[in-house]
């Protein structure tokens, strides 16, 4: 005969395997989590080193002209941006881009935006999730998504 101390001992058995799998599960989505969030970091990487050299592309003409633009937004006073030649800009991106890869994925450029000489880019790249999670949960990539911006100054007006 089954005693009242030996169906507790079935109904702790079961609620330890329950809760060793929810552990488990957890523990796998919360590395998956904190691969996602430095792959996050190193697309932004990437596209910073892009970025940066993509805001180097001078316009001479507009440069020599004196056709420049003032930027008020410095706590210490208003300062002079570089003009940009978009154009040049835009291909010295894609340029930079194209070689690059997240975790062996190419890179998309999702946006593009070139506005008084500020240049602003949203990327995107899918990677493959780095554990697999147990019964089917999740999926097998992951996007990631970065918004990265430039811009230029010369320096600052005295008065």
């Amino acid at each position: 005969m089954n005693t009242s101390r030996e169906r507790d001992k079935g109904s702790l058995i079961i609620l330890v395997i329950t809760l060793t799998m929810v552990l488990l599960v957890s523990s796998l989505a919360l590395i998956n989590i904190s691969s996602n969030f430095l792959a996050k970091r190193e697309l932004v990487e990437i596209g910073e080193v892009a970025i940066s050299k993509a805001a180097h592309q001078i316009s001479l003409t507009r440069y020599y002209s004196g056709n420049i633009l003032m930027d008020n937004s410095a706590a210490d006073g208003a300062q002079f941006r570089i003009p940009l030649d978009c154009d040049k800009a835009y291909a010295t991106f894609g340029d930079e881009m194209s070689n690059a890869k997240l975790r062996a994925r190419s890179i998309l450029i999702t946006n593009w935006s070139c506005v008084n000489d500020e240049v602003t880019v949203g990327l995107e790249a899918e990677i493959p999730v780095l554990l697999q999670l147990p019964f089917g949960i999740g999926s097998a990539t992951t996007v990631v998504k970065a918004t990265i911006a430039a811009t230029s100054i010369i320096g600052g007006l005295r008065g």
